[in-house]
């Protein structure tokens, strides 16, 4: 009998952007919720069982959804108590995800925009597709 083997891909319809920052996560929310079409707030952390089942490591995460264009926008605390959540993307503070209506988003602009905000000392795309595949169980 021939064995079935269901093969998932990744959904990989997304942008990701590393941010470097100083600032902690409230207040770099109160800088990026300055733009005028953001308004970030707290969702539940994202847990990461660690080796001890009494323990366990927890990043900030934050969301916001743009009804108009159609488009989620996720924030994750890439370093959380010395540990770095992905050790790829270990020069990063936080990560930045923006899913959903991507016709109607202008990355550049965003940066951009961004770039002149408070606190954000750096930010770029990241367009690696193996980074992306281990990214996307974030969302």
């Amino acid at each position: 009998m021939k064995k079935l083997q269901l093969e998932v891909e990744a959904d990989l319809s997304f942008l990701l952007f590393g941010l470097v920052s100083n600032h902690k996560a409230s207040k770099l929310l109160f800088h990026l919720n300055q733009l005028e079409s953001l308004n970030f707030e707290r969702v539940a952390d994202l847990d990461l069982p660690d080796y001890n089942p009494n323990s366990e490591i927890s990043f900030s995460k934050f969301a916001f959804h743009d009804e108009e264009n159609h488009l989620d926008f996720y924030l994750v605390t890439n370093k959380e108590f010395g540990l770095c959540l992905f050790a790829d993307l270990k020069q990063f503070d936080y990560l930045l995800i923006v899913r959903g209506g991507l016709e109607f988003f202008d990355p550049k602009q965003f940066t951009q925009s961004c770039m002149q905000l408070s606190g954000i000392q750096f930010m770029t795309s990241i367009t690696s597709p193996k980074i992306l595949s281990k990214i996307s169980w974030i969302i």
